[in-house]
């Protein structure tokens, strides 16, 4: 979601934003309201002071502050102008059309725009408004603090947030690119939770890689990480540390094999385990799918209610000597004793 919204972000800048020429400007004051439909809830109006160059109000090619996005099919009729707009940021495809009237003082307009951002199809309905509020500025230095505003990555406040904006930063924010690699080295191998999301962003990403950006040794980073793999981070990892994973499901079969004490519940749920391993291991703290079973009533011995004979079945009153599942657990018992195992 975050990279669906910068990519929103970018695209109003380029739209609205400062221009990119080094001419004398204006200062002029746009708003602008942009309906986005599907969404979960209204985007603000928003209101900026922006540099625009003289006699640039009434040319969508100087309000336009980004190369990524070319105008076309410019039309003039009197004091109206319409234009074709073709956006291409990152390889997301933005089209649309728009247009605008202006006065010496003022300009209003809209445009709509749809393709693709975030990999979602998008549709944007965006009305504008400028007026001159007069005072001189350099267009170019407004671009400037434009871009550093996009490019502020003061409230990223986890290495997570890093990630999700990796590949905006690449492209956009060149100053920020060794920040970005050093906070994702240093957690990368130690964090579990930014070494599965590095491996999911650059196995999704159609743009950068950021192990290939920032030289990360992958290899040596998952040797490192699989070490650590145990009942917490199991599902996290398995995927990635097969041979750790294996290693780890023989520990706890063999641990169950040995069995610890022979109540009903225990040997129910270490007879599973030995006899079967496992595929999906949960920690020891969390009740396993043996646990449950047993306590919503099947034959937990923490449940007397359920384990209590019944009237109607004498063969209830104790265990049956010709239950197999009882048999083989004896059997295992009689071995344990004989090689003190």
């Amino acid at each position: 979601m975050n990279k669906y919204f910068t990519a929103i972000l970018v695209m109003m800048i380029s739209m609205l934003g400062a221009v990119a020429y080094a001419a004398p400007g204006e200062y002029w004051e746009i708003s602008s309201k942009m309906e986005i439909p599907g969404m979960p809830f209204a985007m603000p109006a928003t209101t900026t002071k922006v540099c625009i160059a003289k006699g640039g109000e009434s040319d969508p090619r100087k309000t336009s502050g980004d190369k990524n996005c070319q105008m076309s099919d410019i039309k003039t009729v009197g004091n109206k102008v319409s234009w074709k707009a073709r956006c291409d940021h990152n390889g997301e495809i933005m089209t649309g059309i728009g247009e605008q009237t202006a006065t010496s003082n003022s300009y209003a307009g809209k445009m709509q725009l749809s393709g693709k951002s975030g990999g979602r199809d998008v549709d944007m309905n965006m009305a504008f408004n400028g007026k001159r509020i007069g005072g001189a500025c350099d267009s170019e230095e407004m671009l400037a603090k434009a871009k550093a505003q996009m490019c502020d990555t003061s409230g990223y406040d986890s290495t997570s947030a890093w990630i999700m904006s990796a590949d905006h930063i690449f492209t956009n924010c060149a100053d920020q690119r060794k920040k970005l690699c050093d906070i994702v080295r240093k957690d990368v191998s130690k964090d579990v939770q930014t070494y599965a999301m590095l491996l999911q962003h650059d196995q999704q990403s159609k743009n950068a890689s950021i192990a290939k950006e920032c030289k990360l040794d992958m290899a040596a980073t998952t040797k490192t990480i699989c070490k650590g793999l145990n009942g917490n981070n199991y599902q996290q990892l398995s995927a990635y540390c097969p041979a750790e994973a294996k290693v780890y499901r023989e520990e706890r079969r063999r641990k169950a094999c040995e069995g610890r004490s022979y109540t009903g519940k225990t040997s129910a749920e270490s007879f599973q385990l030995c006899m079967g391993g496992v595929k999906d291991v949960v920690d020891d703290s969390k009740p396993s799918e043996a646990d449950v079973s047993h306590e919503s009533g099947k034959f937990s011995a923490n449940n007397p209610a359920n384990d209590k004979p019944s009237a109607n079945n004498p063969a209830d009153e104790k265990p049956s000597a010709n239950n197999p599942a009882n048999n083989m657990l004896e059997g295992i018992k009689k071995l344990k004793g004989m090689f003190g195992f």
